[in-house]
């Protein structure tokens, strides 16, 4: 795991999540700060989240002087002795900082084992592509109410009277299975680690996935017989080290017919002789499904990070995926 430093303190590698996971059981306690609303323009979005301790941080709320004050302000409630969950407002104003002026209230929740449960089920909402709603006391240790509400997230609802706030965790937009662990698997598979994805990445040799990966992709060992397996409404990646194998992963894909989006590393001409070779099992429509060359177009270098970025900002253009963005109104 990299780490930096960062104002003094550790900055960790991995997403809020991620990091609470592994940190809050060894240390006991540890800060949730959450932007709950917004108004004008700010760094980040209704949503995003930051996690710390006296000595870490992992996450951000989008730097600067309003990240500044929240650490500060988060570790000072971390040495208090009782439990903590409280609303506060900042005001942003043109500085060296900003550009902009707007509000932000941040939710500041201190974490204690209580909290470790509800971690758990956010993470196992994540790996399933589910929603995890929780329902929270302000003012109040309280424990967190957690329910599987039906149909998409509503985002964080805060309704300042009854001082109750409903923080709906959403699932991950995109669930990627990436066929492959090459050079340019790799580097898919690093740029996606970053990014809040539900990631099942295959391969049929066990030593080529990296010794470390995020704790969100699951890595498994095999080939075609695991296509079965794979969820529904998933975007395939297929690039492996062989074109007969890319071959037998793009037919059987196809002939599922519940791919979001099926993407082939390779050129015009591989795609035009899959092409002739799938016409006798598959419909033209699902054959003109296929993706090849993958990626944005415009970017014509072969070197495996670049591909990589071509490739995941390929995924992130598709219809229905938008990650957030910081609110402008």
């Amino acid at each position: 795991m990299r780490r930096m430093e960062k104002d003094g303190a550790m900055l960790l590698e991995g997403d809020w999540l991620t990091v609470l996971r592994r940190q809050l059981p060894q240390q006991g306690q540890a800060m949730l700060v959450t932007v709950v609303r917004s108004q004008g323009q700010v760094p980040r979005e209704t949503g995003a989240r930051l996690a710390l301790a006296d000595d870490w941080q992992a996450d951000s709320l989008g730097g600067g002087w309003l990240e500044q004050q929240a650490c500060m302000h988060a570790r000072r409630l971390l040495a208090e002795p009782p439990a903590v969950r409280q609303c506060t407002c900042f005001q942003l104003g043109p500085t060296g900082d900003y550009c902009c002026a707007g509000k932000v209230w941040l939710l500041f929740e201190k974490l204690g084992k209580q909290d470790e449960l509800w971690l758990e089920l956010a993470w196992q909402a994540r790996c399933e592509g589910r929603v995890l709603r929780r329902t929270l006391q302000l003012d109040c240790a309280a424990p967190v109410s957690c329910s599987w509400p039906a149909g998409s997230a509503e985002g964080v609802r805060w309704l300042p009277e009854q001082s109750v706030l409903q923080d709906d965790l959403a699932a991950p937009q995109l669930t990627v299975v990436l066929c492959g662990a090459g050079h340019v698997g790799r580097a898919v598979g690093r740029l996606l680690g970053e990014l809040p994805v539900r990631l099942i990445w295959l391969d049929n040799r066990p030593e080529v996935f990296p010794v470390a990966c995020p704790e969100h992709i699951t890595t498994l060992q095999g080939g075609v017989e695991l296509i079965s397996h794979m969820p529904a409404n998933a975007c395939w990646l297929v690039m492996t080290d062989s074109d007969l194998l890319d071959f037998c992963w793009v037919e059987q894909i196809l002939q599922r017919a519940d791919a979001r989006y099926v993407g082939l590393h390779g050129s015009h001409s591989k795609l035009a002789s899959f092409n002739l070779r799938l016409m006798g099992s598959l419909s033209l429509g699902q054959i003109a499904s296929i993706r090849c060359p993958v990626g944005i177009a415009g970017i014509d270098s072969r070197q495996p990070a670049v591909v990589a970025i071509a490739v995941v900002a390929e995924l992130l253009q598709l219809p229905g995926t938008t990650l957030p963005r910081p609110h402008s109104g």
